[in-house]
């Protein structure tokens, strides 16, 4: 059955005004406070938590959330806010639960009443709750990628482990390995050089199943164009319609042999300021059409796997 693009309605922002959806200035304890918690004890039946550790500093503890639909037929694995500066991406991924959550969307339903999601929030816990103002962020390289206490590249620590968010997620992770279907690591990037509406990167995947995803990117794309569409990934290239990399393998998951990828949609070339009611607008609709896809179609199971 051929995928049908799903349009979410208009988002709120995050800028912290009345109506916002939160504020993006957040650190991570008043984040996890304001949004995750009162959908939890709004729905208690449907949504648990639980502490998967404390971060490398110590001082924060990191939370991991399970919306469990009463009779589930898969399992997903979500997680975001790796890089603090990608605030639409880990606030996007909140609105999206949120919708589902609270059945808003019909389509959305199904997800409700099949998929239980397992999600960590925000790896970078510590890197988020210091990362001083908006436009701190903004003058400060050194927030975008060395990103907990121990000034770890999170994107490439699956192997070696230094920093405790990376133990954290892969001990949570490995509780529930032979359930999961499929992962996904949220992002958006505010990189000028990523034209792209966004640029997922796979760990690998299967042509019939990294073929569903692109035809998502490249629907995105023709529906939001830009003028701009060059990637950098080691080199520079230019691409007439969204690609998808399906080389780089290591990834949070990958050691369980469990697929996954990394939506990512570029703020920049649509809004010029991050968290604007656009730009959360994209991040909920690039989430919610690779998620839907996983949710609707029968070749994501646990038998999905590395060989």
């Amino acid at each position: 059955m051929e995928f049908k693009l799903w349009e979410p309605k208009t988002q709120p922002d995050i800028l912290g005004k009345e109506g916002s959806f939160g504020n993006i200035e957040w650190d991570y304890p008043t984040f996890i406070e304001n949004i995750y918690e009162p959908l939890r004890k709004k729905y208690p039946d449907y949504i648990t938590r639980r502490s998967i550790g404390r971060d490398t500093s110590g001082e924060y503890e990191m939370w991991a959330y399970e919306f469990t639909p009463e009779k589930y037929v898969k399992t997903v694995y979500m997680q975001s806010g790796v890089h603090v500066i990608e605030t639409d991406a880990y606030f996007g991924l909140a609105r999206l639960l949120t919708m589902i959550a609270n059945r808003e969307d019909e389509r959305l339903n199904f997800i409700r009443d099949n998929v239980r999601l397992l999600i960590v929030p925000v790896v970078s816990i510590w890197g988020i709750s210091k990362r001083g103002s908006y436009e701190e962020i903004m003058d400060d390289d050194r927030w975008r990628f060395p990103h907990n206490a121990a000034r770890v590249n999170a994107n490439r620590d699956f192997n070696d482990r230094k920093a405790q968010e990376t133990v954290n997620v892969i001990n949570f992770i490995k509780e529930y390995a032979d359930d999961i279907c499929f992962a996904f690591d949220c992002h958006s990037t505010t990189d000028v050089v990523l034209g792209a509406y966004l640029l997922p990167m796979s760990n690998g995947i299967p042509d019939e199943i990294g073929d569903k995803h692109k035809a998502i990117n490249t629907a995105l794309y023709e529906k939001h164009p830009t003028d701009v569409y060059k990637a950098f990934m080691g080199e520079e290239k230019d691409y007439p319609v969204p690609n998808l990399t399906n080389t780089f393998k290591g990834g949070i998951t990958d050691m369980f042999g469990i697929y996954g990828i990394t939506p990512e949609h570029n703020d920049y070339i649509y809004d010029k300021k991050l968290g604007t009611s656009l730009t959360m607008t994209l991040s909920v609709e690039l989430l919610g059409n690779h998620l839907l896809q996983v949710a609707e179609c029968d070749l994501y199971n646990s038998k999905l796997r590395r060989q």
